[in-house]
């Protein structure tokens, strides 16, 4: 594969790259690490970052470029060009649902993303840019990663870990980003208002943070997810701009930057979905991939075609990576009656990293081990919670919601673990475990 002409930092140091003294809360400080963490790197398998070089970082670095970063905060990115935060009273964070480093390399090496090749050439000349590999939170998901990047908290802090959960408080298994059943596209728990999801996440929203001292906060998604959960959960406070089509994101984004108003701190946050929708159903090498990739990149180059006002940091990034998965090689679980008489609840997770809710955590493994050999890591979740995978905070949401046996999936091969309406998906891309496909994403900032 030919890489192209540009180059990524991986900073060593620990410490933030600032002029000012940056004070890191305990719990984001980097634990010793447990045998767990020796035996995933040994295996490959990349660790979320939580200490400076993650998607949590990236969203204390936008509290600390605007002023609203908190002591107890998560530190901002490790490693970041001081000067592109020096001056800065707008951020604006582009977050492409699906878009791992590995992909964005391969497709800005085609040819397929002009305007974002233009800018990762601008970082390598050190042009007011700078390109930083970071991790994602783990599990790789959407519905972890996107809560994260909106309330500056680890998954563990948060509590939404992953698409499909086991809810104590509906007494089965739910869709996550639907807010509902996780075996059937009808109904919803918007028809119990006895739960609402505004308390479902137990932390601050940044939004809420930003206006509460004087800012400015702006999210610009589909209309279709103005009233859905995950809207109401952390993005309430914000101004939504929704869009019905992604051809005007960017139009939606280019008015809100050469409209902005006064000097208030302002915040921008931008969703594009397709890229990850495109990836589970054709895979993340198809031409579908790159095609909806280019549409990305010709939005973005309008959004930010207009006249620059200099004070403005951008910053691409995403909230997973997808690795290719063979639908010839599902692991069908949710076939194996053996394996659900041994569980307390039905499974849920991640299709690449699955939650078995089981008071036989032993026979758990013993089974999967001899029905599926070589096929899972298997990790209790005890030990993954003192590796700290989940992030930092209390984990009494973790041992509610996640089983107390996890199974990863590497290579190209993932679980059915939900069938929606009796239909088996066999997707082409996933993601949810730990390869570095799945897990290194881009962050790309620039000044505007």
């Amino acid at each position: 594969m030919t890489r192209p002409a540009f180059s990524m930092t991986r900073s060593p140091s620990k410490r933030p790259s600032s002029s000012k003294t940056i004070r890191i809360a305990r719990q984001y400080r980097p634990a010793m690490p447990p045998a767990l963490v020796e035996r995933l790197r040994a295996r490959g398998l990349v660790l979320p970052d939580y200490t400076g070089g993650g998607l949590v970082n990236v969203a204390a670095t936008m509290l600390d470029v605007l002023g609203a970063r908190d002591a107890d905060d998560p530190p901002p990115l490790r490693g970041l060009d001081p000067g592109l935060a020096a001056g800065v009273r707008q951020v604006v964070i582009v977050l492409a649902d699906g878009l791992g480093m590995g992909q964005l390399r391969v497709l800005a090496a085609h040819g397929d993303v002009p305007f974002i090749r233009s800018l990762l050439e601008r970082a390598d000349r050190g042009d007011r840019a700078q390109l930083i590999e970071a991790t994602t939170i783990f599990p790789s998901t959407t519905a972890a990663a996107i809560t994260t990047v909106n309330t500056a908290r680890t998954p563990q802090e948060h509590g939404n870990l992953a698409y499909f959960v086991w809810l104590e408080e509906f007494v089965q298994v739910t869709q996550m980003l639907r807010w509902g059943p996780a075996i059937t596209r009808r109904g919803s728990f918007f028809d119990d208002a006895a739960v609402d999801p505004r308390e479902y996440v137990k932390v601050p929203s940044v939004h809420l943070r930003l206006r509460q001292r004087g800012g400015r906060s702006y999210v610009i998604e589909p209309e279709i997810f103005r009233q859905e959960a995950m809207t109401r959960m952390h993005a309430a406070e914000a101004d939504y701009r929704g869009y019905y089509l992604p051809s005007t994101m960017g139009v939606n984004l280019r008015d809100l930057l050469e409209r902005r108003e006064g000097d208030a701190p302002t915040y921008v946050y931008a969703y594009w979905a397709g890229i990850d929708s495109i990836a589970h159903i054709y895979g993340p090498g198809s031409a579908e991939h790159a095609m909806e990739a280019a549409l990305f990149d010709l939005d973005l180059s309008r959004a930010f075609a207009g006249e620059a006002r200099g004070d403005t940091l951008a910053i691409l990034t995403a909230d997973h990576g997808h690795a290719f998965t063979d639908p010839d090689k599902l692991v069908d679980l949710v076939a194996d009656d053996q394996l659900r008489a041994l569980l307390r609840n039905p499974i849920a997770g991640e299709p690449r990293f699955v939650f078995f809710h089981t008071d036989q955590p032993a026979r758990v493994k013993e089974h999967l081990e001899r029905r599926y050999p070589s096929t899972f890591l298997l990790i209790d979740r005890e030990e993954a919670i003192d590796a700290g995978l989940f992030g930092r905070g209390d984990p009494e949401v973790v041992r509610r919601r996640v089983g107390e046996v996890c199974g990863m999936l590497t290579d190209d091969r993932a679980a059915s673990i939900v069938r929606v309406e009796g239909q088996t998906f066999r997707h082409r891309g996933s993601h949810g475990g730990m390869t570095p496909a799945e897990m290194n994403i881009p962050v790309l900032a620039w000044r505007t």
